[in-house]
């Protein structure tokens, strides 16, 4: 699973998770492999923490429905080329990002704090936002008539639109100490907006060779 924060990273700073998140949650990526830590930290927030209200809190919701739509969109492509493992491997990849990408707004719903200075609230009432919404369903649509080809064109599209925009500028808005700490890998992966295309690239040229 492509986890912001591995398993690994949790074990080799275990005063730094514990502070942050409680000795349940490093007790639990200690013993258990199968959640991420995005994931027990979401479910320790889910269980004692508040979400933010109104337009604050939805503006949130609104930017993990995007991810998890991206990520669904990613897994069915991942489907539909299961027969090309590289490729399959890409998508797969790409939803399991996209998976924690997700998780991270539902976080930052129980952290983030509302303040004047907080100018970038999207909600699924904006044109803009309900036309992107509209655009992400027609390409759920049409994955299982894609080429690999138009597939690869859509990733390229996705890796650049306007869903990860709205992640980044909200994510940016979230000043609490647990949330930078994913701020601070997600950032340090950025390698991922060079990595995507290389292997987009690679694919096209296993099928130009083909």
């Amino acid at each position: 699973m492509q986890a912001v924060i591995d398993r690994n990273f949790c074990l080799r700073h275990p005063v730094r998770i514990i502070r942050l998140f409680g000795p349940g949650v490093w007790l639990g990526m200690l013993l258990n492999r199968r959640k991420t830590l995005l994931e027990r930290v979401l479910a320790r927030y889910q269980a004692h923490a508040v979400p933010a209200p109104g337009a604050l809190g939805c503006a949130y919701k609104c930017s993990a429905l995007f991810e998890f739509r991206v990520a669904r969109i990613y897994a069915a492509m991942a489907a539909r080329f299961a027969d090309q493992p590289a490729a399959a491997a890409l998508f797969r990849d790409l939803s399991e990002e996209e998976m924690e990408h997700g998780r991270v707004m539902l976080a930052c719903l129980f952290q983030v704090t509302a303040r004047t200075d907080l100018d970038f609230l999207p909600s699924v009432r904006d044109p803009e936002i309900r036309a992107a919404l509209a655009r992400l369903r027609g390409i759920e649509r049409q994955v299982g008539r894609m080429t690999l080809e138009e597939a690869l064109d859509t990733t390229a599209e996705l890796e650049r639109g306007e869903v990860n925009v709205i992640f980044g500028r909200l994510l940016k808005q979230v000043q609490q100490e647990q949330l930078a700490l994913f701020a601070e890998h997600l950032g340090g992966a950025q390698s991922h907006s060079e990595s995507v295309p290389r292997r987009i690239a690679a694919l096209r040229r296993q099928g130009a060779a083909a």
